[in-house]
């Protein structure tokens, strides 16, 4: 049976040659961006948790 799902092990080989050099400019490139996306999002959950609490907690006054 043949389909698209079949790779020789030749295919195999050339998926793993990567040039050293490529594969550093990656290796610089991806940290930062996984790091600039988790920043943003720990920057919009605080940002959401201030305006809950300066919209909704400060209005409603103290609770007895």
């Amino acid at each position: 049976m043949t389909g698209s799902g079949n790779r020789s092990a030749a295919s195999d080989d050339e998926a793993d040659d990567v040039r050293d050099a490529d594969l550093e400019r990656v290796m610089t490139v991806v940290p930062r961006g996984a790091a600039a996306l988790a920043g943003a999002a720990v920057v919009l959950i605080l940002l959401a948790w201030l305006l809950i609490y300066f919209l909704v907690f400060l209005p409603r006054g103290p609770v007895n």
